[in-house]
């Protein structure tokens, strides 16, 4: 039955409301001050965007509460230069975000013109346990699902066995990595000045160690998406696997490669559909438990943050000591903090001199090459410059504008930002229906690198994706059918 004007009209009015609404509030936020108007506008569209677009919106959000918090929190490395980076920042996050929606758009337009029929939905048939090959394609109606639960995909795994000699061969590699990255030292997150001991450890390390050791990360996120979306059958093997990899990620006492290898597979678990055999009310409880582990994985890295810089020594130390006492509370918040605003205030700082660094056309962008970039391109050291703008508190990063905006200028950090967004887009919305694993985890990767550069541009800094991309094609190539697999394996 076709609807008429009558109900389409005031259907359509309805709709309009939430944003007439948002941009009223944001207009009056802006006419009161500037910069807690940006911070507005961001959360706003992270509101109205939620239900369509949630990684999306989730990556909005962040930058509204990195704004107010750079704009509400008072800290020990605050200066004017922060607030008044806000709207510059809200202008190169808004040209990757906006550019990120136009990728997915993009991306969804054109898997609608590759379906014969739109209303049809693609239903991967299940693989037998001998010969686990990529499951046949049938079509069948929707079944009324809309939004994104009509994109989301049940995910196949590899055969059991397969699966876990992938994981012990990962854990084996991670633990060669921690023998050649600490040599027989004790880790920095047993060493009584953590920071010290990390100091340490860069500098005698390697792009080789390097790699080794992020197998830890790449573990942790292998078998936590197992233990959250597989088979209850098997689970807890894979629950002491996320113990054992969880702990040998934070040995550097480095809480991002401990979020490494916990945020992206809650991402991918969040992101598919639970299968029909599992009841409303366990689709509900699996639902809580990656919702429970996120926020105790943030907590615990907030609070750890917090600790560790009451342990350590240096101007910055002392003066967070002064400012928030020893209280494990008070030490987190300022953890918090830090962790919100300091790259804010970093960039600031370097928008403020930006004309004294004229454009290298791409030397920071490769640099996760290391030595190897240095003796072929020439040195490019960000974290001199934002430790030297930072001094005494030597504070690395300063968002994913940073990079761009030294190699390409204002300018061209705009059309870099672009293509990285629709980049992003594009992989969002074409992987989120796909029913491998490894897809699945691609996509958080991506979705929570993206989010992370209210930091910084992860990938071109760090090398961890080297030795992530090798293993999520192995991680693919399991659920592909190889004739040299013995049959042991196939079960």
């Amino acid at each position: 039955m076709t609807p008429t004007t009558s109900t389409v009209t005031p259907n359509r009015f309805r709709a309009l409301v939430p944003w007439v609404v948002a941009v009223v509030a944001v207009v009056a936020v802006f006419l009161w001050d500037v910069e807690f108007g940006v911070a507005a506008a961001f959360l706003a569209m992270a509101a109205l965007l939620f239900r369509h677009h949630m990684w999306l919106a989730i990556c909005t959000a962040a930058w509204g509460f990195v704004f107010l918090a750079v704009l509400t929190i008072p800290g020990p490395y605050d200066s004017p230069a922060g607030p008044a980076a806000v709207p510059v920042l809200g202008f190169y996050a808004a040209c990757f975000l906006g550019a990120w929606y136009l990728g997915r758009r993009l991306a969804a337009a054109r898997s609608r013109s590759e379906k014969s029929t739109p209303t049809a939905e693609t239903v991967e048939s299940t693989p037998t346990a001998d010969t686990f090959v990529m499951p046949a394609v049938t079509t069948r109606p929707a079944a009324g699902r809309t939004g994104l639960e009509s994109e989301r995909a049940e995910l196949r795994w590899p055969a059991e066995s397969r699966l876990r000699v992938f994981v012990l061969f990962l854990l084996l590699l991670a633990v060669i990595g921690a023998a050649l990255k600490f040599r027989g030292d004790v880790p920095p997150l047993f060493a009584d000045n953590p920071d010290a001991a990390r100091e340490a450890v860069r500098l005698r390390s390697n792009l080789i160690t390097g790699l080794f050791s992020e197998f830890w990360g790449i573990g942790l996120a292998v078998s936590l998406l197992r233990a959250l979306t597989g088979k209850a059958e098997g689970r807890w093997a894979y629950v002491v696997f996320v113990v054992i990899f969880a702990f040998g990620a934070a040995l550097g006492a480095s809480k991002n490669s401990v979020l490494l290898g916990i945020v992206p597979p809650l991402v991918a678990a969040l992101s598919v559909r639970r299968s029909a055999t599992i009841s409303p009310k366990n689709r509900l409880r699996v639902s809580l438990v990656v919702l429970v582990i996120g926020a105790v994985a943030v907590g615990a890295a907030v609070f750890l943050g917090g600790q560790r810089t009451l342990a350590g020594t240096g101007q910055f130390e002392d003066q967070f000591r002064a400012q928030y006492g020893a209280s494990p509370l008070y030490a987190s918040v300022g953890s918090l903090d830090l962790s919100l605003s300091s790259s804010v205030e970093t960039f600031g700082r370097l928008w403020e001199v930006r004309e004294q660094h004229p454009p290298t056309w791409g030397r920071y962008t490769i640099t996760f090459t290391g030595s190897v970039g240095e003796r072929l391109f020439g040195p490019a050291d960000l974290y001199a410059i934002t430790a030297g703008l930072s001094k005494p508190f030597y504070m690395n990063t300063a968002t994913f504008v940073a990079i761009p905006l030294l190699d390409y200028g204002p300018i061209g950090a705009v059309v870099f930002l672009g293509l990285l967004g629709l980049s992003v887009g594009v992989i969002d919305r074409r992987l989120a229906s796909a029913w491998s694993p490894a897809h699945h985890l691609t996509r958080a990767f991506v979705i929570y690198f993206a989010t992370f550069g209210v930091y910084e541009l992860y990938p071109v800094v760090q090398p961890f994706w080297l030795a992530l991309a090798p293993g999520l094609v192995a991680l693919y190539l399991l659920s592909k059918p190889m004739r040299w697999i013995p049959e042991w394996m196939k079960r």
